[in-house]
């Protein structure tokens, strides 16, 4: 995991040309998710909210999550570059029972983002046309998961691939 910098990153602050999804919100405080990613937060005063800390992140994926955590608050707001709550659950898995998806909450400005960018980013016609694949010992082939992103599905073949099965494991545009 690389920690970004949140003003030159995550859309509240810096590169507006693509847009960012939120997903969930984390019933965690501020100075364990500060501990979790072992980096000091962009600081900023939000009017009528107070001061909030915020931080960027990226997995080896390619995977993109933007932290917001209101000092007042103990919980925070986490967006990803793509609205693919699965992804985002994997990579924060030991917080599993802390996350609460509200993408529900947001179809709205998810659909306006996605029509808006869409031209210049393809990957965002292409939500659900993945699928992981896996063939095991006897040459069966099954399909593994919920068809996603392509970022998410090749993700999902890396780490299986790191436990060193015998099965094989591939991805493809479902």
């Amino acid at each position: 995991m690389i920690i970004l910098d949140v003003k030159k990153t995550a859309g509240m602050f810096g590169d507006r040309s693509r847009p960012w999804f939120l997903l969930f919100t984390l019933n965690r405080e501020r100075q364990e998710i500060r501990r979790y990613l072992q980096a000091d937060p962009f600081v900023a005063s939000e009017p009528g909210l107070g001061k909030a800390d915020y931080w960027a992140v990226q997995f080896d994926c390619g995977l993109k999550l933007s932290f917001e955590a209101f000092h007042d608050s103990s919980c925070a707001l986490v967006s990803a570059d793509l609205p693919c709550a699965q992804h985002v659950e994997r990579h924060l898995e030991h917080w599993g029972k802390f996350l609460v998806d509200v993408s529900d909450q947001f179809v709205e400005d998810r659909d306006f983002a996605i029509r808006r960018f869409s031209a210049d980013l393809p990957e965002l016609n292409e939500l659900k046309s993945y699928q992981v694949w896996r063939q095991g010992d006897d040459g069966n082939q099954v399909r593994v998961g919920l068809r996603t992103t392509k970022r998410d599905a090749e993700c999902w073949v890396a780490e299986f691939e790191n436990y060193h099965h015998k099965q094989i494991y591939w991805v493809s545009r479902d």
